[in-house]
């Protein structure tokens, strides 16, 4: 029971900080210049490639185990 609840801690923490990271690349989209290797093309796919689909994994565990994604 202990870790279950420390798992629902853990990732709704992780939620809050993915949402951060989304909203920092979606900054770096808008304002900056891309480079060889971070191009905006290559932030917008690990949007969504990474992050999204991390918050998508989180979100189903929390409701699977009797949690909001709130």
């Amino acid at each position: 029971m202990k870790d279950r609840k420390h798992m629902k801690k853990v990732r709704k923490k992780r939620i809050k900080a993915l949402e951060k990271q989304i909203d920092k690349h979606e900054e770096k989209i808008r304002t900056e210049k891309g480079r060889r290797d971070t191009t905006k093309d290559y932030w917008a796919k690990e949007i969504d490639e990474k992050f999204l689909k991390q918050i998508e994994e989180d979100e189903e565990y929390l409701e699977k185990n009797n949690g909001n994604s709130d």
